[in-house]
């Protein structure tokens, strides 16, 4: 359903992932645990294409989305809904 290949991210010119892969299978569900800073919020970013400088692959039920806008990948049901927005 999800993979992640070599998935790298920056903010400007600080790397902040680099390399990671992931796989998550229909039905599975992860959690992504860590401590402050190590990079949790920025991978979603980087999956959800909120964060612009990645690389990789971000494949999605068969779709490559690491070259699409971030309103493009929401319209694939990927979203992110962030901690602390008072949202629920």
């Amino acid at each position: 359903m999800l993979r992640l290949s070599e998935l790298r991210a920056s903010y400007g010119a600080a790397p902040v992932l680099q390399g990671v892969s992931l796989e998550v299978g229909a039905g599975e569900t992860v959690a992504l645990l860590g401590p402050n800073g190590a990079g949790k919020s920025t991978l979603l970013a980087a999956v959800t294409g909120t964060l612009r400088h990645r690389s990789g692959q971000v494949i999605f039920d068969g779709k490559e989305m690491i070259a699409q806008p971030a309103h493009r990948i929401v319209q694939h049901g990927i979203r992110l809904v962030p901690e602390g927005r008072l949202v629920f």
